[in-house]
């Protein structure tokens, strides 16, 4: 996490003797802001990421939400979620006092916040809408169903093929029973800010629809334009006005992207780390800022694993950015801190690490680039 100050020296160095003979300067900008981050020729990154101070109480919060208000995390407690409107003091919230927390199901939905808890194999699902404060019960939900929050609605989706889903607003938090147009494993919502995309669990099959809750039709497009794509581990993620589905194949990653949810276009296409490390894992999580998605990869050289974030503004190139964290622990969710001030990403609990210590992109950081 610190520069490599004999480094940066030579690079410095090596910068004002090229300059000296051939006129070039050595330059240095924002890395996580402006218009040129996705120009020129990087030379080395000064401090990209910092650790945040330790928390209060000291839990490691995954799976942080923002309901518009207040920040939602677990924390890990069984029976409690924590809300924070600073991310650094939190205050327990009891979700239930006879069930037990199902790990990464809460979510946000506007204002609208809930979750899963489970007892002897039995699921209920959660809602709160005085932001975390009091939870009510909803009804079952299965152990294995899928929770996801997209356009300001929440989506309860059941495991097996079939049409059959619920949703939830702040206004009306009691579920309403929906149906896709066909049967299938659906998973995840996504909304781009003017139609929602609904997705199989192999993110092989899409509906789109207007308003989210019904009139569901055909992703046309989606099943042609993975056909140009290799075979793996896919993920979707929503950037501005536009859908993205990335797949993870040979420790690459390739995208194709679509802007109204039916027609889709070939991306990037067998894009690997530039130092030759490959990609080992895919985040589910990402997040948005200034118009740039960032989400989290593992990188590997067949022994030894890094933590790091690769960028796309649109889906047809990636940027890779400077690894974070050395260690093969699970991928961190990220989000965005309200006010777009910089991206929040857990850290792991290794030791000589506070186990509340979460690291978040540094806004003073600088690119150091030779300009020719």
């Amino acid at each position: 996490m610190t520069i490599d100050i004999a480094v940066l020296a030579e690079t410095q160095r090596q910068g004002d003797a090229t300059r000296a003979a051939l006129g070039v300067q050595l330059r240095s900008r924002p890395v996580w802001s402006g218009a040129g981050r996705f120009t020129g020729v990087p030379v080395r990154y000064a401090n990209p990421y910092r650790l945040r101070g330790v928390n209060s109480p000291e839990l490691l919060y995954e799976n942080i939400v923002h309901n518009g208000t207040v920040y939602c995390a677990e924390g890990g407690s069984s029976a409690n979620v924590y809300t924070s409107t600073d991310l650094k003091i939190w205050t327990a919230r009891q979700v239930d006092v006879s069930t037990q927390l199902m790990p990464g199901k809460l979510m946000a939905a506007g204002s609208l916040l809930f979750t899963a808890t489970a007892y002897s194999g039995n699921g209920g699902l959660r809602t709160s809408v005085d932001h975390g404060v009091t939870w009510n019960y909803q009804g079952s939900v299965g152990t294995m169903d899928s929770l996801c929050a997209a356009g300001g609605i929440g989506y309860a989706m059941g495991i097996g093929v079939n049409t059959a889903f619920r949703t939830m607003t702040a206004a009306a938090p009691v579920p309403a029973n929906r149906n896709f147009a066909t049967a299938q494993q659906w998973r995840k919502v996504l909304h781009n800010g003017v139609r929602w995309l609904a997705l199989n669990e192999a993110h092989s099959v899409g509906e789109w629809s207007a308003n989210g809750l019904d009139g569901w039709v055909s992703s046309a497009g989606l099943a042609a334009a993975l056909a140009s794509m290799p075979n793996g581990t896919r993920r979707a993620y929503a950037l501005g006005g536009r859908f993205l589905v990335v797949t993870l194949a040979e420790g690459t990653l390739s995208g194709i992207y679509s802007d109204d949810a039916s027609a889709w276009s070939a991306g990037a296409v067998g894009d690997m780390e530039p130092t030759g490390l490959r990609v080992a894992q895919l985040g589910e999580s990402a997040a948005e800022m200034g118009g740039v998605l960032y989400i989290p990869v593992k990188l590997t050289d067949g022994a030894t694993y890094w933590t790091a974030l690769v960028a796309t503004a649109d889906g047809t190139k990636f940027k890779w950015l400077p690894s974070f964290w050395r260690g093969a622990e699970a991928l961190p969710s990220i989000r965005t801190r309200v006010g777009g001030g910089g991206l929040v990403f857990n850290g792991s609990g290794q030791a000589g690490v506070p186990p509340a210590a979460r690291y978040e992109s540094n806004p003073d950081a600088l690119e150091v680039y030779f300009a020719i």
